[in-house]
């Protein structure tokens, strides 16, 4: 048993100091061990005085002595699916984000095709035509060469890639030229059919024609200003996208 000196020399100090740090008070360890409340408490004031000698002790350092927290088995999973459920939560909400952008960002490369196509489509029906080739070579589908276009980014090479090959240039602007029938069927059923109507005119006689107009020639023939027809190019451009893309062609 190791005593304190002096006056105090029969009370076991490590016995008050143990106690002491599992939070009994003076009072309560003075009657346990049967000693006087003042002499432990002296002990004690004693035992942090010297505690706080010297250059490195605890408040000059300014840090605090670990703490430990208990917490029952359930109590620690509950905190594991807790936190397994936050980072699911925060995962899924990175990665909608995620496909949302990806998704924008494939709708206007589309958008930007449909406008590539339609402005190259009478070079691309002239190679067609005038290269030889069999039907029997046509194995690929309009789908292949479209999702093919969405791998580049540069509209002179998109437009190569395509004439290299005539199979290829054949199937697209058969594509192009079908989505236009569909399209002319769409605009006729319109509720407004009136303005559908315009709109595939106007894109029509810019870019299908036999000898395509420009903004101002439509814009008289049409009887409305150019930023008119830009706009109903806008909108065709839009509905096109979705015919020749698919319905995914529209943005989000």
């Amino acid at each position: 048993m190791a005593a304190y000196g002096g006056k105090h020399k029969d009370i076991d100090i490590e016995k008050v100091m143990a106690l002491h740090l599992a939070g009994w008070p003076a009072g309560k360890i003075a009657w346990d061990m049967g000693a006087a409340e003042e002499a432990i408490e002296e002990i004690l004031d004693q035992s942090r005085d010297k505690e706080n000698e010297g250059p490195c002790s605890l408040q000059e350092v300014g840090t605090e002595p670990e703490r430990y927290v208990l917490l029952k088995y359930s109590e620690l999973q509950n905190i594991y699916e807790e936190s397994a459920r936050i980072g699911a939560r925060e995962a899924l909400k990175t990665f909608k984000q995620e496909w949302k952008k990806e998704y924008a960002g494939r709708a206007d490369r589309r958008l930007r095709n449909t406008k590539l196509l339609l402005k190259n489509y009478h070079a691309l029906k002239e190679h067609a035509e005038r290269s030889v080739f069999g039907r029997t070579q046509m194995v690929e589908s309009a789908l292949d060469v479209l999702e093919s276009m969405m791998n580049m980014y540069d509209d002179g090479v998109i437009i190569e890639s395509i004439k290299r090959s005539a199979t290829r240039t054949a199937i697209i602007v058969s594509h192009i030229e079908t989505m236009f029938g569909l399209y002319a069927a769409y605009c006729d059923k319109s509720q407004n059919r009136d303005i559908e109507r315009r709109r595939y005119g106007v894109v029509w006689d810019m870019y299908m024609a036999d000898i395509p107009l420009p903004a101002k020639e439509v814009a008289k023939k049409y009887h409305m200003s150019k930023d008119t027809v830009y706009s109903d190019l806008k909108s065709a451009f839009e509905r096109l996208t979705a015919l020749i893309f698919g319905v995914d062609g529209l943005k989000a």
